[in-house]
């Protein structure tokens, strides 16, 4: 008898090969025709998958996805994961709140929308004097009047 890994399981397994660039495991997760949204744009298939995952660790040095919040929760075949981002951009340390919503056909994956603050990104890894005072100009800007 084949036991199933729970999504929360498999969502672990994928964010795992992801933090390594783990291409090929993380891809086997996935159904031929994925589509992930992000606040960094959508990236399609297999291809795009790649793609983004090379981008990631190509950015982001020490790249760790650690489940915060309310973690992961499932309903039918999808699933939530909250979940905090961190690693180095640019010599800067940062660290943001993400959301992603799995989607699942059978045992893969088939859709992803993830969503973070790069905003709060660019905060943090700023520190050159005109591009922090860009960044600093619109949060002031936003939370004017909080």
């Amino acid at each position: 008898m084949t036991t199933v890994a729970s999504k929360a399981d498999m969502m672990r397994d994928f964010v795992s090969f992801i933090e390594s660039n783990d291409f090929e495991k993380a891809s086997a997760m996935c159904t031929d025709d994925l589509t992930w949204e992000s606040s960094n744009g959508t990236f399609y298939g297999k291809e795009g998958l790649k793609r983004y995952i090379n981008w990631m660790a190509e950015t982001v040095e020490d790249y760790k996805i650690t489940e915060a919040g309310s973690g992961i929760i499932e309903q039918g075949d999808k699933a939530l994961f909250e979940h905090t981002m961190s690693g180095v951009i640019e010599g800067e340390k940062v660290s943001f709140l993400a959301m992603c919503v799995y989607e699942f056909s059978g045992e893969k994956i088939s859709k992803l929308r993830t969503v973070f603050d790069r905003l709060a990104i660019a905060e943090q890894a700023s520190s050159q004097w005109l591009p922090k005072k860009i960044v600093n100009t619109v949060v002031n800007q936003m939370q004017k009047g909080l």
